[in-house]
């Protein structure tokens, strides 16, 4: 595989390609033509070598990638099996990535909570094993090691002020000013949810919806059956739901979606959600309600963990890293951003001959060009276009520093392509 550095995008920068047909009908979209596909990178690898690699795909979002790796590999295990301590594990891992990312987003409402949630955040991290910024939590069909009492105590007497904080946070952005999103009724909402059919972003099977009315439900083996990428391999697939074909079948993920597709399962959380969806149903919001509900579910996480590794000798919850067996498998987790997902291809040496990654990036990619495209119609100033632009770029939330620049910062390139 050869990538060009020269032509990977600038991530400090953005560019808008606005054509105007004929007619002059404005059509807009994000420039992702610069942004390569790194599964290929893959290829060729080890299955442990490959997962230590997907750890370092994306510095914004490394425990998503981390997990989905993993997760993929963990049904190519010799019995597909994870304990469900070490799943315990692995959802404070996810939780604290979460609210390690959302919490910077945090600081334009509330600056010392958006601080508070970062610190905290750090301490979920340690919690489940990942001290630094890159992962080391998960392994395929386990953990590397289970938490410290000491690093488990301190999320323990932590969470309730955070709790607190984030719900702070929450009622900060519900008194924004906002106007609701124009999105094409059409879009479905994808996410994860649990055996109960609730949110949960660490859950195992997907869900799809439209407008809250359920579409349909499967389970990760299913993914690569349910979604194709309509231009296989570009940085901008335009992937869909199968079932519906290329145009009604279009996406999208993330707190948006995460709040659309059911009622969370937390208490404070979903009063906030119910407010939420008879209001704006912004982005800013919904990232802040996202936040406040795992934070309800690390309080009843974290004390259950404790409680159950120390009814525990360690001695007896050591396990060898399992080999890994010939077949395809695909990984999921919801991830700060949406959905990622990582579907593999193993022979019978443990190397991966194929490997697809569909970030959130790109699956919201669609969501994002309609986005731009109703502002790009609506807005007529330079100004106005400008600053409507770039509350698109927020909303959608593609995995680049530019998405939480200040209001006129973005640095946004904007090219306009045929007649104005």
């Amino acid at each position: 595989m050869k990538i060009n550095i020269g032509e990977i995008i600038d991530p400090t920068e953005g560019r808008v390609v606005v054509e105007v047909d004929e007619s002059g009908k404005r059509h807009a979209r994000f420039d992702l033509t610069g942004l390569p596909r790194v599964e290929g990178l893959l290829v060729g690898k080890g299955a442990g070598e490959a997962l230590k690699m997907t750890e370092h795909l994306c510095g914004i979002c490394p425990v998503a990638h981390h997990l989905a790796g993993t997760r993929a590999l963990d049904a190519l295990t010799s019995d597909g099996v994870v304990s469900d301590l070490a799943e315990m594990v692995r959802r404070l891992l996810h939780y604290g990535s979460i609210v390690e990312t959302h919490s910077l987003r945090f600081v334009s409402v509330d600056r010392e909570a958006g601080i508070a949630l970062k610190k905290f955040s750090k301490l979920m991290l340690v919690g489940a094993g990942s001290p630094g910024h890159f992962p080391v939590t998960a392994r395929p069909g386990g953990v590397t090691s289970w938490p410290a009492a000491t690093d488990l105590q301190a999320v323990v007497d932590g969470v309730s002020a955070a709790i607190d904080t984030a719900e702070r946070v929450v009622a900060a952005f519900g008194e924004t000013k906002k106007h609701a999103p124009i999105v094409s009724p059409q879009i479905l909402d994808v996410a994860l949810i649990d055996a109960k059919g609730n949110p949960d972003v660490f859950g195992t099977r997907m869900r799809v919806s439209r407008n809250g009315e359920v579409v349909e439900e499967f389970g990760f083996s299913e993914w690569n059956e349910k979604i194709a990428e309509e231009i296989p391999g570009s940085p901008a697939p335009r992937p869909y739901f199968v079932p519906l074909g290329q145009e009604a079948g279009r996406y999208r993920v993330g707190p948006v979606s995460q709040l659309s597709i059911g009622s969370l399962s937390t208490v404070r959380a979903k009063t906030a959600q119910a407010r939420w969806l008879k209001g704006a149903r912004d982005a800013a919001e919904a990232r802040a309600i996202v936040t406040l509900h795992v934070l309800e579910r690390t309080s009843q996480l974290a004390s259950e963990l404790q409680q159950r590794l120390a009814e525990i000798d360690a001695d007896t919850l050591s396990t060898p890293p399992q080999p890994i067996h010939a077949g395809t498998a695909t990984g999921l987790v919801d991830g700060p951003r949406g959905i990622l997902a990582h579907t593999y291809e193993v022979d019978d040496s443990g190397t991966i001959t194929r490997s697809i990654i569909l970030t959130p990036t790109a699956q919201n990619e669609p969501w994002l060009a309609d986005l731009l495209t109703r502002a790009a119609e609506t807005e007529t100033t330079p100004d106005g276009r400008e600053a409507a632009l770039e509350d698109s770029i927020r909303e959608a939330d593609p995995c680049l520093p530019i998405s939480s620049a200040p209001p006129g910062q973005m640095g946004l390139k904007l090219d306009i392509i045929g007649a104005e």
